[in-house]
């Protein structure tokens, strides 16, 4: 029992596992909001509000109010922190100077484009990938080797440049 509890606290837990588990929160999300989870919908508002703020762009009507009340805001947030408190609580966080310009401006630049890739594509890997397949959209599952072959080619790339 003891390892049981240490297994559920420290890791690592199996794949099947945390499908399972995103399978019921998602489950959650759609039935509590009744619409589909969308991270890069709120992060483009927040962008926006800032944008605007700044004087860079037109006044989108998003108020910080309407933003801080924004159900999206709370579920990006909550994705954040309960993902640094998984790494904290499995004894993986590692903070470590950055070694390499290389590494740094590739992630920076990798960040970005896929950023941008996924509100080009109106969704990331849960608002297009996720939550399509869940609600058997075809274009879920294009997503989906999308997303594969893109994951195939891109590890192809980091060990030939970068490693």
């Amino acid at each position: 029992m003891k390892k049981t509890w240490q297994t559920i606290i420290h890791g690592p837990w199996a794949y099947w596992v945390g499908a399972i588990i995103l399978g019921v929160l998602n489950l959650l999300v759609l039935i509590v909001r009744r619409q589909p989870w969308g991270v890069t919908t709120n992060i483009e508002h927040w962008a926006e509000w800032i944008g605007t703020n700044l004087g860079v762009l037109d006044d989108q009507g998003f108020t910080f109010m309407g933003l801080m009340t924004s159900s999206g805001t709370y579920l990006n947030l909550g994705l954040l922190l309960g993902a640094f408190w998984a790494t904290l609580v499995a004894s993986q966080a590692r903070f470590r100077p950055i070694r390499n310009k290389k590494f740094f401006f590739s992630a920076l630049i990798g960040g970005l484009l896929m950023g941008y890739g996924a509100r080009i594509a109106y969704g990331c890997n849960v608002g297009a990938l996720l939550n399509g397949i869940a609600s058997s959209s075809l274009t879920g599952w294009i997503f989906a080797i999308a997303v594969f072959l893109g994951t195939w080619i891109g590890s192809k790339l980091l060990v030939k440049y970068l490693l």
